[in-house]
């Protein structure tokens, strides 16, 4: 071999070496942190109407079906408008951003959660030791996600309730319903709740997706007493946040008639105005 074709080999052998140091770098951590130097996000969401907060079992039995805490059911008088009673409240959460006090947006990459009825603690990820000051994200799903089947099962908040296949409009075509609510309205003038009104509102991912909530930043103005999320080595932050639908459904003019929507052929106004309001219904519990 000569002088030449040693050296071109060396140069090929050194060029992967480096490529191979720089990828392993690049993989090295999950969502920009390594297990030294991070602690833990967990998502804690509350099913609200009002004030009221329903659901939080959290039994093995935990389901959408199980009912707001207690049998029969009940209503929920909601100050916005009539008397609701919730049984199949959902929606994903995906492009989660944590604001850091140094001014810098982290990315929880990969992260998908569905938010049930009854659960309320969504493991999210590991993340950099740091003060975070604000949380956003997305109710539905990215559009690779929304092209997956639901065996895929690309939600990882190990909360054995709701399933992906829950929220399956049937093809890969279509994808996922970003947010279902399933619920009965009362409409007496005696709150009776006699010959109830059924709600049906499935709104498809192409809607719900294309509103980022943004929550207020902490520790400042308005929210001055409220906490940063100030994540240690090791430790576990919950971000708390009231997920108030009496708050979305008050947007409607006349619940009775507006009563359901598919976001494709049925009412498709009233899931417009659902899913452009859906930034509305989210707010700290503190």
């Amino acid at each position: 071999m000569n002088k030449q074709s040693i050296i071109v080999l060396f140069a090929i052998a050194l060029l992967i070496t480096v490529t191979t140091l720089f990828t392993s770098s690049c993989k090295k951590t999950h969502n920009g942190s390594s297990s030294a130097d991070s602690g833990i996000i967990y998502f804690h969401l509350h099913t609200q109407i009002d004030d009221t907060t329903i659901g939080g079992n959290t039994d093995a039995s935990d389901s959408n079906e199980t009912g707001p805490g207690a049998s029969p059911w009940y209503y929920i008088y909601d100050t916005y408008g009539p008397r609701i009673q919730l049984r199949v409240p959902q929606f994903f959460v995906s492009n989660i951003m944590l604001n850091n006090a140094n001014g810098t947006m982290l990315t929880l990459s990969n992260v998908v959660l569905l938010k049930g009825l009854d659960s309320e603690d969504y493991y999210c990820c590991k993340v950099p030791v740091g003060t975070y000051t604000s949380a956003m994200f997305t109710v539905g799903l990215s559009s690779a996600d929304n092209a997956l089947v639901p065996t895929t099962q690309f939600v990882n908040d190990s909360v054995p309730y709701p399933f992906e296949s829950g929220m399956w409009m049937g093809s890969t075509s279509m994808g996922y319903y970003g947010m279902i609510i399933k619920g009965l309205l009362d409409t007496t003038s005696g709150h009776t709740g006699n010959n109830p009104v059924t709600l049906n509102y499935q709104i498809p991912n192409s809607l719900t997706s294309a509103n980022q909530v943004m929550l207020p930043t902490r520790g400042t103005g308005a929210y001055s007493s409220y906490p940063l999320y100030i994540v240690t080595k090791g430790s576990t932050v919950y971000v708390h946040i009231l997920c108030d639908y009496g708050k979305l459904l008050s947007n409607l003019s006349n619940m009775t008639t507006e009563n359901a929507t598919d976001g494709m052929t049925l009412n498709v106004a009233v899931a417009d105005t659902l899913a452009s309001h859906i930034p509305e219904m989210f707010r700290y519990e503190q």
